[in-house]
């Protein structure tokens, strides 16, 4: 048998070399088509053979760095870092297969998401020597779901809305059209009895809408407007004190971000010539100052209101009060939210509604 010459050797390399290269071409166009990586991490000398469109996808030239651990943990996203370590040590420890997904930053800021997989490759005595896996960037279909997600949270919200806007109709409109129709022919106690339907009704849709899906309970600060309630067009809303002197008569301060209804309210109890309202506040903070300052007898607290709201305002109203009685005077149905309010120091929770018995309730929470 003869030896092959070094032609014929030489040539064989030749077309070896061109096969190689081939098939790293090839694999490189492939992983470019679908935007996919593989790395290759040998654990002792801590180097990683990243493949070109790795770097690529992470927003780099091919060979553009050493990807050493460190290197890798860096361009993960901050609040994926802790996470994708842990699950890295898990698989170091047991030698299981893992997948993941992570997010990367690359260099210009932008944010990518990456599906990726890999193993732990172990010697003839069971030591890890390498872990290596793919990496594909799977952004374009993570922020399409996202989206989709946004487009069905935006349709679930118009369909709410425009049931909500049909059991207005139906439970607070048509009620308070028969109370004006009523009113107009003059039968009062018509009126009277069709107001009490209609804040009935809005009451329960309240109670329905209030109670989210995931069974949460209110909290102190879930009340809290974005802005004041209004009827009309009100002036700016400011703390009113208006009489700082004791006089004989229990003092009593009305506090709500409605000024019509704080106007209205005032009127009813100063109607009975037997109180005196020395002050009001249009939300919860103003309310603290002025209660503070007053040290009135009894506070007229509602809920709902801008900046603090009540069941946020009563501790501090009974730490700088103390021996005030506060009464939350809520649109909030009672069995809601009134258990709340009496944990949180009121001595008595009233719903919002006609003939009201003011002397009553003031009475009855100045003796408790």
């Amino acid at each position: 048998m003869t030896e092959p010459n070094s032609d014929a050797l030489a040539a064989r390399l030749h077309r070896a070399e061109e096969e190689l290269a081939d098939l790293k071409a090839r694999v490189d166009n492939a992983q470019q088509l679908a935007n996919m990586g593989d790395y290759d991490w040998h654990i002792a000398t801590d180097t990683n053979r990243w493949s070109a469109q790795l770097y690529r996808i992470y927003g780099y030239e091919p060979d553009a760095f050493n990807a050493t651990y460190e290197r890798f943990l860096g361009l993960l996203h901050p609040d994926d870092r802790d996470r994708i370590a842990d699950l890295h040590r898990r698989a170091y420890e047991t030698g299981e297969p893992y997948e993941m997904v992570e997010r990367i930053v690359r260099p210009d800021g932008e944010v990518r998401y990456l599906a990726s997989n890999g193993q732990v490759v172990h010697d003839d005595t069971g030591t890890p020597v390498r872990m290596r896996g793919t990496c594909i960037d799977i952004t374009d279909r993570v922020l399409a779901e996202q989206e989709r997600e946004r487009a069905a949270v935006a349709l679930r919200e118009v369909q709410v809305r425009r049931r909500q806007a049909l059991e207005i109709n139906d439970n607070v409109v048509q009620g308070l059209t028969a109370a004006g129709y009523a009113l107009e022919v003059g039968d009062v106690a018509a009126a009277a009895a069709y107001l009490d339907k209609a804040i009935a009704g809005a009451r329960h849709l309240m109670n329905d809408w209030l109670n989210p899906p995931d069974g949460r309970d209110l909290e102190a600060g879930d009340l809290v407007r974005t802005a004041g309630s209004t009827l009309d067009a009100p002036p700016e809303a400011a703390p009113l004190i208006l009489d700082v002197e004791a006089p004989a008569r229990p003092r009593i301060v009305v506090v709500d971000d409605n000024d019509d209804v704080r106007r209205l309210l005032r009127v009813q109890i100063e109607r009975l010539d037997a109180y005196d309202v020395v002050g009001e506040a249009a939300d919860g903070l103003e309310a603290v100052e002025v209660v503070a300052a007053l040290q009135p007898d009894v506070v007229f607290l509602d809920l709902a209101m801008p900046v603090m709201d009540g069941l946020e305002a009563l501790p501090l109203l009974r730490q700088r009060a103390p021996d005030s009685r506060v009464i939350v005077l809520s649109g909030f149905d009672e069995t809601t939210i009134g258990g709340k309010a009496l944990a949180a120091g009121a001595v008595k929770y009233v719903e919002k509604g006609l003939r009201l018995d003011f002397r009553g309730i003031i009475e009855e929470a100045l003796a408790s």
